[in-house]
């Protein structure tokens, strides 16, 4: 008996540059599913509406699609779905072999099983359903809105969740126990990830404008990586007046994360209303290494190459799409590093021979060094190698995990599959 999943080599691969899927609701959260034996190009498309009635779709690229650019037609079919009260601010699929489940999270962390009939469906697919496995919460009477997830790959029992309650939690997805629970960071925690190949490592961002990394083997301790540039905004008691307003410093909450999945010294991420996206090297804590410079409104989404340890891609308010090559921007910055350290030991040598407070080569050196130093501290900004317009605002993208030329994106409530 062939499998409920089975669909011929053709039909795996799309056949043109765009494929579409239009939800019929506003589209918020997307994920790719991982398993290839459950057929390739299918999609978690989910739903955002302030009304206690949000969808979830588990959405697959049709054998029928058309090779034509049809903008109005689309290509992808529904083959499971179901309804959950608040949206979800999060999906993902588990990694690896065993059952084929998807997560998602908003009140609560939620898992879900798709399971297939067998029977034929619309657009040559088959039909399925999402059945709900369980939902996690830390508190039986009262749980704090949960911000994101993320689904450790080494180790697909252990899924991480971060919250508006300052905590990041830690479950255990076949005992359905939370294993450890942590105060992360002084304000609301906004992202958390696994740190590439590792299931004890992760990092979290937050309110408090703060990436911070932690250790499950060693709680107790905690580096913070990164901490965004203070901003300036008026200050509260002067809205009203134009005439004296004054400007008041602050920390800008830093939003999403991403870990770089082949280079686990590399996270991406960015702050509220930013149209930039800072690079941070884990080995150089404290600023970033590289600034990501092309969008002309605010960042909304940013995701690493599921095969490339330079390549990136970032979405945001002003409807583009930009991908990213920060090779030469990396060898820029361990070139200004090197410099750095060769000027400060120069400026050493020369303090130590020099019998004069005032030698002019000791004062020169000192001041090179001081130089070389600062510009080290500085990020290299960075242009985006490609970029695609969407006609509106997008809000997710997703990048494909087995075929790393495909990416999606979410704008209104359409979802568009991309080559690059």
């Amino acid at each position: 008996m062939s499998s409920p999943y089975y669909m011929s080599a053709e039909s795996l691969t799309p056949r043109k540059e765009i494929c579409n899927y239009f939800a019929g609701f506003p589209v918020y959260a997307l994920a790719w599913s991982r398993r290839e034996d459950r057929g390739a190009f299918r999609m978690a498309v989910s739903s955002f509406s302030e009304e206690p009635s949000n969808s979830l779709q588990v959405v697959q690229l049709s054998p029928q699609h058309d090779a034509s650019h049809i903008p109005e037609r689309t290509d992808f079919g529904v083959v499971a779905a179901t309804s959950v009260d608040y949206p979800l601010s999060k999906i993902q699929w588990q990694p690896g072999l065993g059952p084929d489940l998807v997560a998602g999270v908003g009140d609560a962390l939620h898992i879900w099983e798709c399971e297939m009939s067998g029977e034929m469906g619309d657009m040559g697919l088959s039909r399925g359903r999402l059945r709900a496995r369980t939902k996690l919460t830390t508190r039986a009477d009262y749980a704090a809105p949960i911000t994101s997830m993320d689904w450790n790959t080494i180790n697909p029992r252990l899924v991480l969740t971060s919250s508006i309650d300052t905590t990041c939690t830690l479950w255990d997805v076949e005992t359905q126990q939370a294993k450890t629970q942590l105060i992360a960071h002084d304000r609301e925690v906004f992202d958390v990830s696994f740190v590439a190949g590792s299931q004890d490592v992760f990092v979290s961002a937050g309110a408090d404008g703060s990436v911070r990394m932690f250790d499950l083997r060693a709680l107790e301790h905690s580096t913070i990586l990164y901490e965004a540039p203070a901003a300036v905004a008026p200050s509260t008691d002067s809205l009203n007046d134009h005439a004296h307003a004054r400007l008041s410093s602050f920390t800008p909450p830093l939003l999403r994360l991403s870990c770089n999945a082949v280079d686990p010294n590399y996270i991406a991420t960015f702050a509220l209303d930013s149209n930039r996206v800072s690079i941070v090297d884990v080995r150089n804590p404290g600023a970033a290494v590289a600034q990501l410079c092309g969008h002309q409104a605010p960042v909304h989404a940013i995701s690493w190459s599921p095969t490339s340890p330079t390549q990136l891609c970032s979405a945001g308010a002003d409807s583009r799409v930009l991908v990213w090559d920060i090779h030469q921007a990396l060898s820029a910055r361990q070139h200004q590093q090197r410099q750095a350290v060769a000027a400060a030991a120069q400026a050493k040598h020369l303090g130590r021979i020099s019998n004069k407070a005032t030698d002019a080569p000791s004062i020169h050196a000192a001041a090179h060094a001081a130089a070389a130093h600062a510009l080290a501290q500085q990020p290299v900004p960075v242009a985006p190698s490609l970029t695609y317009a969407a006609r509106l605002p997008v809000n997710s993208l997703a990048w494909h995990q087995s075929s790393p030329e495909w990416i999606s994106i979410a704008f209104g409530s359409t979802v568009q599959t991309l080559r690059l």
